[in-house]
């Protein structure tokens, strides 16, 4: 045990670290540099200062949100657009807004955003238009940001919304390719699992399990999702399927533990843990937090964020992101579980 007691020392270090870089970070207005990027940089930012304490950095951040990126339909793109990745994952950087607003009781921004985003869902299958509001429900609907959106959805309080996008992935996970060793990440025309796309674009539709730097963020979030969806609900059913999206990673590469990627497959394992007790899933955590800790810079900071990004906002949502996960895979350790 000493082990492990020393490791999680050096995670609450690297936790208090990260939260006095990001607020280093701030401008007196509220707003995260640089401004023309818009919600790259500072969507999981009001999630990262709830949680760590800094409610009142986060409220400011907020009343800025308002004022300089919600429009008058709730979307969150206005003055700054999208940029990078969140042009094509739409309804992505908005839930990351909606879930920590709700944690910082900014209703204003929440439950407006929410009501946009709300409307990307597919009334058939309860999976989100990953293009956003142009889409027809022909187009693709995504693993990755249903699972933001259902997060999203339960801390609003949704259960209608957040049940449906958690059906709609125990579908994806029951319609696995019999080999088990692929997981198509998108569907369309309905839900048809897209595998035919363009060249490139591999990482983004379909995670291999025998190849380094697969997105196990994605099947990461639906389990978490998942698992706090069978908390809310009673449905232990949920939980059975959050384990089986993290036990389909875990027999992923030797870099599942190490890489950018893997934070939310961490920090899904130890919900998982904290809600059943065994000790595979919280082996698995704390494996995920050890290789966050080795990555992170000097300076307290996370240079690369889970979902690609070559912009130069990149390290304020790679910092977020891994304050999030640090802290909530450390909070979900200590839970002895019934």
């Amino acid at each position: 045990m000493g082990v492990i007691a020393t490791d999680r020392s050096a995670s609450k270090q690297a936790a208090i670290k990260a939260i006095k870089w990001l607020i280093r970070q701030q401008n007196d207005d509220g707003s995260f540099q640089p401004l023309a990027e818009g919600m790259a940089g500072f969507h999981k930012v009001p999630y990262a200062l709830a949680l760590s304490g800094q409610s009142g950095r986060g409220a400011r951040l907020c009343t800025w949100i308002v004022d300089n990126s919600l429009d008058d339909d709730g979307d969150l793109g206005a003055t700054f657009g999208r940029h990078g990745l969140f042009e094509r994952y739409y309804g992505y950087a908005p839930a990351w807004v909606i879930a920590g607003a709700q944690r910082l009781g900014q209703f204003g921004l929440s439950r407006r955003a929410w009501d946009f985003i709300g409307s990307l869902q597919h009334p058939d299958t309860g999976g989100f238009l990953r293009a956003g509001p142009d889409a027809s429900l022909e187009d693709e609907q995504d693993i990755l940001g249903t699972a933001a959106a259902g997060l999203a959805a339960l801390y609003i309080g949704d259960e209608r919304a957040a049940t449906e996008a958690g059906d709609f992935l125990v579908r994806r996970w029951e319609n696995l390719p019999s080999t088990g060793e692929k997981m198509y990440l998108m569907v369309r025309r309905g839900e048809e699992p897209v595998r035919v796309y363009g060249e490139g674009l591999d990482d983004e539709y379909v995670l291999t399990l025998d190849e380094p730097g697969q997105w196990y963020f994605v099947p990461g979030l639906a389990a978490g999702f998942l698992a706090r969806l069978a908390e809310a609900t009673g449905e232990r059913s949920y939980m059975h399927v959050a384990q089986e999206y993290v036990d389909f990673c875990e027999g992923g590469h030797e870099d599942r533990y190490t890489g950018p990627r893997s934070g939310f497959f961490g920090w899904a394992a130890s919900i998982i843990y904290a809600s059943t007790g065994n000790v595979n899933y919280q082996r698995i955590a704390e494996n995920v937090v050890q290789g966050m800790v080795a990555r992170q810079a000097p300076d307290g900071s996370w240079p690369e964020p889970a979902l690609p990004s070559e912009l130069a906002s990149a390290r304020t949502d790679g910092t977020a992101e891994g304050l999030i996960v640090v802290m909530e895979t450390l909070d979900n350790l200590e839970v002895v579980a019934s």
